[in-house]
């Protein structure tokens, strides 16, 4: 045994009176007990804290006599254990003080310790008191709220358990298993069983772990599991210690995380609790003084312990600087009133700012210290470290901040249905007036008979036998009676301590807006069919590759002539003629490739009325993609111009025969010429039958443009209102998000569409235009694009020619467009436009035809872009045809079609030249004025 002595003061008699002054200024009351003389003295502050009368002399007996019954046994055992010689003399214990009256009780924290003389024998108690029942008041207070929360926890993909650490018995919840398991099927609940899923190299750190939970109260690690099929997985444990009225730990509750997938390291919290001794040097709370001008002159280990560093680091550095930025203001005031004599002493919570950057907050007491000459000379400060409270109140508020913020209907029941809780989004949903009123209703009120009675016969039967129920369910809104439509899931929540079921909850989210959803999607289908059916040419809808009849107008159920049972059979079906003409197999290609075909005059042998007849066709096969980009159905339109075609093959027929009628039968002509007239006029009618359905056409696709805007922007607006729930599913947001991605490229094809067809009327809006002037205001719109890619601009001499200005505008702007969208990496965009005189001749090779007395330019837009093949020339200005990826080059695919529209409308001609990796050339060929 060690020679143990009363350890000699190691400051002076003044400063310890000092000490003894700063800690009354904070609340702290000093005792001893001189166990020789059998005598107890208290300061003023303890004889308060221990609720003695002014009359009352500090004996054991009185003393134990303000002692709460129920903690004098736990206070004696203390004690004892102190005096012990092999004990560290040191103890710490926390009761209740009542008054005479029993009345108005007060809870103490009281440190101490125990000094022997050299034979070992004790022959003093020392140490300190403070008043802890606003302490002990927040803590209660914090468990009610962490008992609110763990409401959520249990909706939540946590796994919750709780030990019984009188017999070690484990309740836990499925999720736990599956956590530590990766088993969901329900096993004997052996603690030993989930322990041997720890990985072996982390079971340290759990015992390091445990250790630290049974000083703290609080359990917190982070570990690996070995689920059955040998794959590791992360978790993250958090526990607390409850305890009975005597202090010992009856059993441990918590929660476990999989952390797998957002695993990081994060430092453990650790409380050090401050111990408070009777010198300076070995106090256990931090202490510093500060002379008046702020700087540090003596500094105890906590203190130091408290920022990371050494004393000896602290002596001579100034207060102000560990303070963090938020509160030094505060500090410099408070302090200016302490050594102005204002105050005498000031109590903060704030943040220090420790050596390596971190922070940590601590609640300061500070105090002027006089000396007897009633001169201002140090400052006092001591500081207790709370950040494990502080981290702990803002993790209750998150989790009571998630529920009532959430925009779902959160409810908690009782077992009969009463209701204990609704959050704020839910009162207002179903207009349940004020809390205090309705926590006193039962949750049955909110259903109607019928949903009541699948409430009774399916929904709680499955929460009490399996523990919860998800299905959709119909609210009562309070206010109007309107029956709203949730996704509900509803648990049930059971005791931790007996495993028995305690309420009810459920989540339920709001199904209107999705409904409406669906609802435009349904009107939009509906919009289209029947613009399809009322098309003035013969449509029809294809779908998938089968090439199934989905939708089909009345004018194509005549040309195949087989009546309406042609609608759902696939085409070859349907139409079995077809298998021997080209038409099912370019149908495949197109389905198979996504590029359109186009073809006029077309050979088609249908069988109708079981006789096989010969018709001519101008028509169109359109692939339609879904949202990701691939084809789900085809589009065939087609205009019957067989009668065209017989005409003109039959005025063909006539002409030869006329050839050669005329060298013999001179005598002939007159009557000849005039059934070539008459074969004339029936030529001109069947042309003007093909104006009048192209017209028809150009109308069509005019009006189908504006109506099907309306859906799209119903889509469009019903999208976006999905997009402001913020606790949108992932997978929800994801199809949300295509949704709208697919309305604003229909949207956008709509409109191109629009400008395409509008190019078909000139009107009377030619006139004079400066090319040069046009492809200024053209180089000004791309200004910003210009300057972003560094690109070069070269511009020759332009001529003035002929045109209508808005449409050589889009024609200019569409390739300066192409130009800066399809350049190379790291190379810089050079671009080139420059025009030359051609001849007449030459232009004619071009254009088919030319008229001698106009002047015709060669109009060139060149660039060193990334080209392509030479074979694709014809096919980039087919309406909706790509040759690159849209997620790389977004467009439309209609932008080229409009060039070539433009060009031949001013009665010239486009086309290109290009080599991939070098660039593009585009020729314009148009006439001047």
């Amino acid at each position: 045994m060690s020679e143990l002595t009363t350890p000699k003061p190691s400051i002076p008699r003044d400063q310890e009176l000092q000490i003894r002054f700063a800690l009354h200024a904070a609340g702290i009351g000093t005792w001893d007990v001189d166990m020789l003389n059998r005598q107890i003295a208290l300061d003023e502050r303890c004889r308060a804290l221990f609720r003695l009368a002014d009359d009352e002399i500090p004996t054991y007996e009185t003393v134990i006599r303000h002692i709460h019954y129920a903690d004098q046994d736990s206070i004696r055992q203390t004690v004892r254990q102190a005096l012990q010689p092999q004990s560290d003399h040191q103890f710490s214990v926390r009761f209740r003080s009542i008054g005479t009256d029993n009345n108005n009780t007060l809870w103490l924290n009281v440190k101490g310790q125990a000094y022997f003389d050299n034979e070992g024998k004790a022959i003093r108690l020392s140490g300190i008191s403070q008043d802890i029942t606003a302490e002990i008041a927040a803590h209660e207070k914090a468990e009610a709220a962490e008992r609110l929360a763990s409401l959520a926890v249990e909706g939540s993909d946590a796994g919750i358990f709780t030990v019984d650490l009188s017999t070690d018995d484990i309740d836990f919840s499925a999720n736990l298993q599956y956590i530590m398991t990766g088993v969901r099927e329900p096993v004997v609940k052996k603690r030993n069983i989930l322990i041997s899923h720890i990985h072996p190299d982390d079971m340290p750190l759990r015992e390091r772990a445990y250790a630290v939970a049974a000083q703290t109260g609080t359990l917190h690690y982070e570990a690996r599991f070995i689920w059955d099929d040998g794959s590791i997985h992360w978790g993250k444990i958090r526990g607390k210690y409850y305890y009975d009225i005597n202090g010992t730990p009856v059993s441990l509750s918590g929660i476990c995380l999989d952390v797998t997938l957002q695993k990081e390291q994060d430092r453990l919290l650790k409380e050090v609790e401050q111990r408070f001794a009777l010198s300076f040097n070995n106090a256990t709370i931090g202490m510093a003084f500060i002379d008046s001008h702020g700087k540090f002159n003596m500094i105890n280990k906590a203190f130091a312990g408290l920022l990371g560093c050494t004393a000896q680091e602290l002596t001579g550095k100034e207060y102000i600087e560990i303070v963090h930025t938020e509160h030094q203001q505060e500090n410099v005031q408070l302090f200016k009133e302490l050594m102005q004599g204002k105050r005498d002493v000031f109590n903060q919570i704030k943040r220090y700012r420790l050596r390596d950057g971190a922070e940590r907050w601590v609640q300061v007491n500070t105090a002027r210290i006089i000396n007897q000459d009633d001169q201002k000379e140090d400052i006092l400060v001591i500081a207790f470290d709370i950040s494990n409270e502080v981290a702990a109140r803002q993790e209750q508020q998150k989790l009571l901040t998630l529920v009532e913020n959430s925009s779902d209907f959160i409810a908690v029941a009782n077992l009969d249905g009463t209701i204990t809780y609704v959050n704020d989004a839910g009162m207002k949903m179903l207009g349940m007036g004020r809390k205090t009123s309705t926590i006193t209703r039962n949750i049955r009120d909110i259903f109607t008979l019928e949903h009541l009675v699948h409430l009774e016969k399916h929904v709680l039967p499955a929460v009490f036998t399996q523990g919860k129920w998800t299905g959709r369910q119909y609210y009562t809104q309070q206010e109007t009676g309107e029956q709203i439509p949730f996704h509900t899931n509803a648990f049930r929540l059971d005791s931790p301590m007996s495993g028995e079921p305690i309420a009810v909850a459920c989540v339920a989210r709001d199904l209107r807006a999705e409904q409406e959803v669906q609802q435009a999607l349904l009107e939009s289908e509906y919009r289209f069919r029947s613009l399809v059916e009322e098309a003035p040419v013969a449509t029809a809808l294809f779908v998938g590759p089968e090439l199934v009849i989905e939708v089909a107008n009345e004018p194509m159920i005549n040309v195949w002539g087989k009546g309406r049972s042609v609608l759902g059979k696939k085409l070859s079906v349907a139409v079995p003629e077809l298998k021997e003409q080209p038409f099912l197999k370019i149908l495949d290609e197109v389905y198979k490739t996504g590029i359109a075909y186009h073809e006029k005059e077309a050979k088609a042998i249908l069988v109708i009325n079981g006789k096989p007849e010969t018709f001519y066709f101008n028509y169109t096969y359109k692939p339609l993609l879904n949202a990701t980009g691939e084809v789900f159905a085809i589009v065939d339109m087609a205009i019957d111009v067989t009668e065209q075609v017989l005409a003109r093959h039959k005025l063909l027929e006539h002409q030869g025969n006329l050839e050669l009628e005329v060298a013999e039968r001179t005598e002939e002509l007159a009557a000849s010429n005039e059934e070539l007239a008459a074969m004339n006029e029936e030529l001109q009618d069947a042309n003007a039958n093909l104006v009048r359905s192209n017209q028809e056409l150009e109308q069509y696709a005019y009006v189908a443009s504006h109506d099907l805007q309306e859906p799209l922007r119903k889509i469009r607006i019903y999208a976006d209102l999905l997009n402001r729930y913020e606790d949108l599913v992932p997978d929800h947001k994801k199809l949300v998000e295509k949704i709208n991605q697919s309305s604003e490229r229909m949207s956008m094809l709509i409109k191109d569409l629009l400008e395409f067809s509008r190019l078909l009327e000139k009107g009377n809006m030619t006139r004079a235009i400066n090319l040069t002037f046009i492809l200024q205001s053209v180089i000004s719109d791309f200004e910003l694009i210009i300057e972003e890619k560094n690109a070069e601009i070269l511009i020759g001499p332009l001529p003035t020619i002929q045109g209508i200005p808005l449409q050589i505008n889009q024609l200019f702007y569409n390739l300066m467009s192409n130009a800066l969208k399809f350049t190379q990496p790291d190379t810089r965009p050079v671009i080139e436009i420059s025009a030359k005189v051609i001849t007449p001749d030459m232009a004619g090779s071009y254009l088919g035809k030319s008229e001698r007395h106009k002047q015709y330019f060669d109009i060139t837009f060149k660039d060193n872009g990334i080209g392509f093949e030479q074979k694709y020339a014809d096919q980039i200005f087919e309406v909706f045809k790509r040759l690159h990826n849209r997620a790389m080059y977004p467009g439309s695919g209609i932008g080229l079609s409009l060039c070539r529209r433009i060009v031949a409308n001013h009665s010239g001609h486009l086309f290109v030249e290009s080599d991939p990796g070098k660039g593009t050339l585009f020729h314009i060929i148009i006439p001047g004025l």
